[in-house]
C-alpha cells in the first residue's frame, strides 16, 4: 500500500518509492533494491535524481552492502575495542567518498550532485535533525567540498580501504 516500485531505465535494480524511509539507499544483498522517499523523489530535479541514483548504483557495483554487513558483524563481535569502531567509521566515510567519486566520473555535474545532497538533507532536517547523519556521512561540509573539487581524490581508494582493513585486523589479532 504505502510503496510503489518503479523501474528506472538507468537502474539495473528496482527503485521503490516509499512513504516511510529516511533517505535514499540501497537495501539488500541478494536482491538489492534502491529505496527512495517519495518526498525526496519529488523534490529533486531530473539531474539531481540521476546523480543520487548513480551514487546508489556505485554502492551496488562495489558490493558495499555485503562489506557493511561484514563490518557490522566484526563490530558486534569486538564491540569493546575502540580501534574497531574508529576503523569502521573510516570505512564508512571511504565508501561514501568512493561512491561520490564514481558519481562524478560517470559525468554528473558536481554542483547538481551537491545540490541534490543538500536537498535531501533539508528534507530530513524538517522532521528531525537526527535523520541527516546518514546522508551527510558524518561530515557534510567535507563531503560537499570534495564533490565540488570534482572528487579531489588521488585514486587511492583501494589502498586506503586496504590500509584501514589491515589496521582493523591488527587490532583484532593483537589481543589474541
Amino acid at each position: 500500500g504505502s510503496e510503489m516500485c518503479i523501474r528506472d531505465r538507468e537502474s539495473p535494480v528496482p527503485v521503490k518509492l516509499v512513504a516511510s524511509f529516511l533517505e535514499p539507499g540501497l537495501v539488500g544483498i541478494l536482491r538489492p533494491v534502491i529505496v527512495m522517499p517519495r518526498g525526496v523523489a519529488q523534490a529533486l530535479s531530473a539531474g539531481e535524481m540521476r546523480a543520487v541514483l548513480a551514487h546508489e548504483l556505485a554502492h551496488l557495483s562495489r558490493r558495499d552492502n555485503l562489506w557493511a554487513s561484514i563490518q557490522m558483524l566484526v563490530e558486534m563481535l569486538f564491540w569493546f575495542h575502540p580501534l574497531v569502531w574508529w576503523v569502521g567509521a573510516r570505512l564508512v566515510a571511504e565508501r561514501e567518498r568512493a561512491c561520490d567519486q564514481a558519481v562524478l566520473e560517470t559525468g554528473n555535474a558536481p554542483r547538481i550532485y551537491a545540490e541534490g545532497i543538500l536537498k535531501i538533507c533539508r528534507f530530513h532536517l524538517e522532521p528531525s535533525p537526527a535523520c541527516a547523519a546518514g546522508v551527510s556521512g558524518g561530515n557534510l561540509k567535507a563531503r560537499v567540498a570534495g564533490i565540488m573539487r570534482n572528487g579531489g581524490s588521488d585514486d587511492a581508494d583501494g589502498a586506503r580501504i586496504l590500509l584501514l582493513t589491515g589496521l582493523g585486523m591488527t587490532a583484532l589479532l593483537l589481543p589474541l
